[in-house]
């Protein structure tokens, strides 16, 4: 018997066959909802479930924000022209 925590642990996991399973059910999902509710629809969920998971899990939000912000700067750091 498998403990709640490998289990997760291999649903995360990339190349597992929990986590293909795991994948194609979200797959179906996003897929049945596109074609009940529509596309646009479907990806305002998409979108707010991702807030909502981005609340949720991140501990250090304003270290997100601060690399996001990096990324998207003017800077010319590392950029070649």
């Amino acid at each position: 018997m498998m403990d709640v925590r490998s289990f997760f642990s291999q649903l995360l996991t990339t190349g597992t066959a929990a986590c293909t399973v795991f994948c194609a059910v979200i797959g179906f999902v996003f897929a049945i909802l596109c074609l009940s509710i529509g596309v646009g629809k479907t990806l305002i969920i998409a979108l707010f479930c991702g807030i909502g998971a981005f609340i949720g899990g991140v501990k250090d939000k304003r270290a997100v924000f601060m690399r996001i912000k990096h990324f998207f700067s003017d800077d010319g750091g590392d950029m070649a022209e």
